[in-house]
C-alpha cells in the first residue's frame, strides 16, 4: 500500500513539474533568482525561505478643521525579517505629490497644491537626525531615504519617532476636503516602504495612477478632532463610550449585533445635537491588525448607518455608511454593502470577508483602503451599489492578498471589475457590457498595452485598459472555460496560498496551471503578455442537406468564445456556444457543424459580451 501511494505521489509531482517545464511564459530574472534563493517556487507556492517585513505603527494626530491642518506624532517599530543587512530605510511621503513641480500622472489645479508633508523631527534607533542633513537624508518626490548610522542586521527591529504635519488639500486624487468640515484622509502618514525578496526596496515614486504596495502592519491610531466631529476609519473604534452620549452609544452597540440597519445618526439628530459628549475635543482610538494601510474620514454633519453581518465562520462584521444628507443614493448603502459582502463571502470568491469592519464613506470618486472606502455620490442606487461593490472587492485584492499594484495593477483592479459581475446585474448595474465596449474601443490600437508591462510605466487610457478592462474580461473568460467549480477551486487555492503575503503574476499563473492540471500559457500569453486583440469572422458557410458547416476564422490572436446565432425564417433562433478553450491548440480557424430543422436565413457571430474589434464580418446571410 505504501509503495502504491508513493507511486501515485511521484506521478502527481512529475505531472506538475512537466506542466511547469512545458510552460511558454516569460519569467524574469529577478523571479528566477528568488526561486534559487528559496523564497519562490515554480509551482505557485511560496518557498520554504519566504519572508516579508512589517511594522507596528503608533500614531497620534490632531485635526484642525479651520486651518485645514493635520499634526502628527508617529512611533514605528520596523521588523527586518529578511536575510539582508539594511543600510537605509525608505519612507514614503505621499503628500509630496501635492507640491508644485512634483512628478504626477495628470494636472493639478493650483488650489490643490500644498507644501507637501513636513517632517519636523526624526529619531531613529534612539539617535536624533537632522532632517536637513543631506548626507543622511535624501528626499526625492514621495521617497524619503534615511541612511542608517548603524546598519540593521537580519532578524532585528528598529524604532523610529517622527513628528510631521501637512496642509490637508482640497479633494484631489483619493483624499482631501469635500466641504469646509468634511474630509477623507489617505496617503497621509510617513510610511515605511516595502523591502521584498524580488526588488529589495520599492523606490518607485508615487505619481497618482499606480496605487499601493504595502507591508502587512499593525496600527494603533488616535485621532483628535473638535467636539461635534465624527470619525470613521480603518479598524474598530476602541473607545466609543468616551465619544458618544448614552443614546447614541446604545444605537452604535445595537448595530454591532443587528441584522437590520440601525440609523445611528439621522438628520434630525444633527439638528437636535447632544450626540457627542461635552468635551472641547474628542480623541478617537482605532486599532487594526495585519493590514496594509490606514485611512479615515471625518465630518461634523454626516449621517451614520450601521448593521452587523454574521459570517458562516462565526465572525461578525460591522458594516457602516457615513454620508451627507443630500446624498440620497447613500440611504441604502449600508444594507447594500452588507449584501455585497454576503455575496463575496458565499459565492465569489467564496472566501469569508477577512476583516471585522467595512465602512463606505461618502467622499469623492471611488477609492479603496483597508476596511474603509471613499465613494462619491452617484446618480442612482444601481450606480452606488456598483461603485461600492467594486471598491469592497478590493478588500480581497490587494488587501487580503498583498499584490503589488505599482507593478501589476491588474492583479487587483481586474478582479475588482470581474468579481462583482453576477452580484451587480440583478440591481440593474450591468458592468459586463460597459467593460466590453471600453475594451473594444482600445483593443488592437497602440494604446492597448499588455497588462504585464509594469503599471508604473502606464498612464491615461493605457493604464485603465491594462489594469481594469482587459484583465477583467480575461478573468471572466477564464472562469467560463474552466467552469465554475474548477475556477472556484483554483481561485480559492491561490488565495489560500498567498493571503497575507505578496503574490506575483507567476504565483497566480502557476497555481491555476496546477489546479487545472494543464499548461494554460495559450491563454496567459495573449491576454496578459502579448500585443494582441480579439477579432473573429465568419469565413465560409457550406450547406449539405440539413447541415451547415460554418468556418470561424480567428483573425486576431486573442482567444475569445465563439457564439453562433442561427435565425430561421420563422424567427426561431438557436445558439451554439464554444468557450475560448476551442483555440488552445493554436489553430486559427474552426468549423462548427449545425443541423437545422428548417430554413436558416441568417448566421451571426458573437454577442455583446464577447469582444470583437471588427464586427462587420460577423454576419452571413443565406440566400
Amino acid at each position: 500500500m505504501i509503495k502504491y501511494l508513493f507511486t501515485i505521489i511521484c506521478f502527481v509531482l512529475f505531472s506538475i513539474v512537466s506542466i511547469i517545464a512545458q510552460s511558454d511564459l516569460f519569467i524574469p530574472r529577478n523571479f528566477l533568482k528568488a526561486v534559487d534563493n528559496g523564497t519562490r517556487t515554480l509551482n505557485g507556492m511560496s518557498g520554504e525561505k519566504y519572508w516579508q517585513n512589517l511594522s507596528d505603527y503608533f500614531i497620534k494626530i490632531q485635526i484642525h478643521p479651520k486651518e485645514k491642518l493635520l499634526e502628527g506624532k508617529s512611533r514605528i517599530i520596523y521588523y527586518n525579517n529578511s536575510p539582508d543587512t539594511l543600510k537605509s530605510i525608505y519612507l514614503r511621503l505621499y503628500q509630496n505629490i501635492q507640491k508644485p513641480g512634483a512628478p504626477r500622472d495628470g494636472q493639478f489645479n493650483n488650489d490643490w497644491l500644498t507644501d507637501g508633508i513636513i517632517i519636523s523631527s526624526l529619531k531613529v534607533a534612539g539617535d536624533e537626525y537632522n532632517v536637513n542633513d543631506r548626507q543622511l537624508i535624501n528626499e526625492y518626490a514621495t521617497n524619503y531615504q534615511i541612511v542608517l548610522k548603524n546598519p540593521m542586521p537580519p532578524s532585528s527591529e528598529l524604532e523610529m519617532e517622527i513628528d510631521f504635519n501637512f496642509e490637508i488639500p482640497k479633494s484631489t486624487w483619493r483624499m482631501g476636503y469635500f466641504d469646509s468640515t468634511s474630509a477623507f484622509i489617505a496617503y497621509w502618514y510617513p510610511q515605511v516602504s516595502v523591502y521584498d525578496d524580488i526588488d529589495g526596496w520599492d523606490i518607485n515614486v508615487y505619481t497618482g495612477f499606480a496605487e499601493m504596495y504595502n507591508d502587512f502592519n499593525n496600527y494603533e491610531v488616535e485621532i483628535t478632532v473638535p467636539q461635534n466631529f465624527g470619525v470613521w476609519a480603518t479598524g474598530m473604534l476602541q473607545n466609543p463610550e468616551q465619544i458618544l452620549t448614552r443614546k447614541y452609544l446604545d444605537r452604535y452597540e445595537s448595530a454591532l449585533g443587528s441584522d437590520e440597519v440601525v440609523n445611528i445618526i439621522t438628520n434630525e439628530d444633527l439638528e437636535r445635537g447632544n450626540i457627542f459628549q461635552n468635551n472641547k475635543n474628542h480623541t478617537y482610538k482605532f486599532r487594526a491588525e495585519y493590514v496594509p494601510d490606514f485611512a479615515f474620514g471625518f465630518s461634523d454633519h454626516y449621517l451614520w448607518d450601521a448593521v452587523n453581518l454574521k459570517l458562516k465562520n462565526g465572525n461578525n462584521v460591522y458594516v457602516a455608511a457615513a454620508y451627507r444628507e443630500q446624498s440620497k443614493d447613500f440611504y441604502e448603502v449600508a444594507r447594500l454593502a452588507k449584501e455585497c459582502l454576503v455575496y463575496f463571502s458565499n459565492e465569489l470568491p467564496g472566501v469569508n470577508y477577512p476583516y471585522p469592519s467595512a465602512v463606505v464613506f461618502n467622499g469623492s470618486g471611488g477609492m479603496e483602503f483597508p476596511m474603509i472606502v471613499n465613494n462619491g455620490s452617484m446618480s442612482s442606487k444601481a450606480n452606488a451599489l456598483g461603485l461600492a461593490a467594486h471598491e469592497l472587492a478590493h478588500q480581497y485584492m490587494p488587501f487580503y492578498m498583498g499584490t503589488n499594484e505599482r507593478k501589476y495593477a491588474w492583479m487587483d483592479e481586474g478582479w475588482a471589475v470581474m468579481l462583482p459581475f453576477d452580484f451587480q446585474e440583478p440591481y440593474g448595474y450591468e458592468r459586463r457590457d460597459g467593460t466590453i465596449r471600453a475594451y473594444e474601443t482600445i483593443a488592437g490600437t497602440e494604446n492597448d498595452i499588455p497588462p504585464m508591462v509594469l503599471s508604473i510605466h502606464l498612464t491615461g487610457s493605457t493604464y485603465r485598459n491594462a489594469a481594469y478592462n482587459r484583465p477583467g474580461i480575461a478573468y471572466m473568460f477564464l472562469r467560463d472555460f474552466m467552469g465554475d467549480e474548477l475556477f472556484s477551486r483554483a481561485l480559492k487555492e491561490f488565495m489560500n496560498r498567498w493571503n497575507g503575503k505578496h503574490p506575483l503574476p507567476y504565483d497566480f499563473f502557476f497555481t491555476f496551471d496546477e489546479i487545472a492540471g494543464e499548461d494554460l500559457s495559450w491563454f496567459w500569453n495573449p491576454w496578459f503578455y502579448h500585443y494582441s486583440f480579439p477579432d473573429l469572422a465568419i469565413n465560409e458557410v457550406k450547406e449539405d442537406g440539413n447541415k451547415l458547416f460554418v468556418t470561424v476564422k480567428k483573425k486576431g490572436n486573442t482567444p475569445v468564445p465563439v457564439q453562433l446565432n442561427f435565425t430561421y425564417e420563422t424567427d426561431q433562433e438557436s445558439i451554439i456556444y464554444k468557450t475560448a478553450e476551442i483555440w488552445k491548440d493554436g489553430k486559427d480557424e474552426i468549423v462548427v457543424e449545425y443541423e437545422t430543422d428548417g430554413k436558416v436565413f441568417k448566421i451571426e457571430l458573437g454577442s455583446n459580451i464577447i469582444p470583437d474589434t471588427n464586427r462587420d464580418d460577423n454576419v452571413y446571410l443565406i440566400k
